[in-house]
C-alpha cells in the first residue's frame, strides 16, 4: 500500500511539473496572465478606455481544451464580460468569440521570416494577408522573448504588426494586427502575470487611462516617425529618420482640414485651437501616417 502510495504521489508530481511546464511554455495561453489595452475612437468626444482581460477557469469545446477568457472596462474591474474561449496548440493561438462557434487562427509563432499570415479578425470577419518581415528576440523582465515583426506587403519597412512570446500583439491580445474597421485604436499598456507587471509600454506613464485623463502619449513613435511633445502648446517637434516626408495636414475632430505646411522639423500651431487633431504625414511618395495629437 506504502508503494502505491507512493508511486501515485510521485505521478501526480510529475502530472503537475508536465502540465507547469507546457503551460510556461505556452507562447500566449498560460495561468495568472492578464493585458490592459488602451483604446481610442476618433469622433467629436474623443472617448478613451482601457480594456483588462485576463483568463479565468477551463472549457472544453469540440474535444479541445480551452481558457475562458474574460474583460472589463472599469478601473474597479467590476463590470466583467464573458469573451470566448482560446486555447493553443503547435505556437498557433485559437480563438472563438462569444455567441460563435467559429474558431480564428489569431496568433501563429510558428511562423517563418518572409512566410505569410492570413489574419481574419473574429469581430468584422475582414481578411487581410500579412508578411513576417523580421523574426529576432527581445528582453522582456530578463528573459528573452521571441518578437515577430509583420507588414502588409513583402519585404517593406513599415511594420504593422509586432508580436512578442507571451505577450501578445503590441496592439493588444484581441488585435494581433491593429483593428481592421477604422475609427478606433489599440495600444498594449502592460502585460502581468500573478498581477504583476511584466511588460509596460515606455510610452505611457500608468497601465490605465480612462476619459479624465488628458496627458495620454507624451512621445509618439513610429517606424519612421518621432513627434513630440503630445499635449503640445505652440510647436510640434516631427523628426523623420529617412527626411522623406512632403507635407503635413491637420483635422479636426469633425474631419474638416485646418491647417497644411510642408515639412519642417519644427510646425508652429500655435494658431489651432485647443483640441483633439488627426495629424496626417505624407512621405514624397504621398504614403500617409495617422496621429492623434492634442493641442493646449
Amino acid at each position: 500500500m506504502k508503494k502505491i502510495t507512493l508511486l501515485a504521489s510521485f505521478v501526480s508530481c510529475l502530472f503537475l511539473q508536465v502540465h507547469s511546464q507546457t503551460s510556461f511554455n505556452n507562447t500566449i495561453v498560460n495561468d495568472h496572465t492578464a493585458w490592459a489595452t488602451l483604446g481610442i475612437v476618433t469622433c467629436s468626444n474623443c472617448p478613451i478606455w482601457t480594456e483588462y482581460i485576463y483568463f479565468d477557469g477551463d472549457s472544453v469545446f469540440s474535444n479541445n481544451s480551452y481558457k475562458k477568457i474574460f474583460s472589463t472596462e472599469d478601473k474597479l474591474h467590476e463590470k466583467i464580460q464573458y469573451k470566448g474561449l482560446m486555447r493553443e496548440q503547435n505556437k498557433k493561438t485559437y480563438f472563438i468569440p462569444v455567441d460563435s462557434m467559429q474558431e480564428y487562427v489569431i496568433y501563429d509563432f510558428s511562423l517563418k521570416k518572409d512566410m505569410s499570415f492570413n489574419y481574419i479578425e473574429p469581430w468584422s470577419g475582414y481578411s487581410v494577408e500579412y508578411y513576417v518581415n523580421k523574426i529576432d528576440s527581445i528582453e522582456i523582465n530578463g528573459i528573452q522573448k521571441q518578437r515577430i515583426q509583420l507588414t502588409e506587403q513583402p519585404h517593406s519597412d513599415y511594420t504593422r504588426a509586432t508580436w512578442i512570446e507571451n505577450v501578445g500583439s503590441l496592439n493588444g491580445l484581441f488585435y494581433p494586427c491593429g483593428v481592421l474597421v477604422p475609427g478606433s485604436t489599440r495600444t498594449l499598456l502592460c502585460y502581468f502575470q500573478n498581477s504583476e507587471v511584466i511588460y509596460k509600454n515606455q510610452e505611457y506613464s500608468k497601465c490605465y487611462y480612462d476619459n479624465d485623463d488628458t496627458l495620454i502619449k507624451t512621445t509618439i513613435t513610429d517606424n519612421n516617425y518621432t513627434i513630440f511633445p503630445n499635449p503640445v502648446d505652440d510647436v510640434l517637434n516631427i523628426v523623420c529618420l529617412d527626411n522623406t516626408i512632403s507635407r503635413i495636414d491637420f483635422f479636426d475632430v469633425s474631419g474638416q482640414h485646418v491647417y497644411r505646411q510642408s515639412y519642417q522639423e519644427m510646425i508652429d500651431i500655435g494658431h489651432l485651437q485647443k483640441g483633439f487633431y488627426l495629424l496626417k504625414v505624407y512621405d514624397i511618395n504621398d504614403k500617409v501616417s495617422a496621429f492623434k495629437i492634442f493641442k493646449k
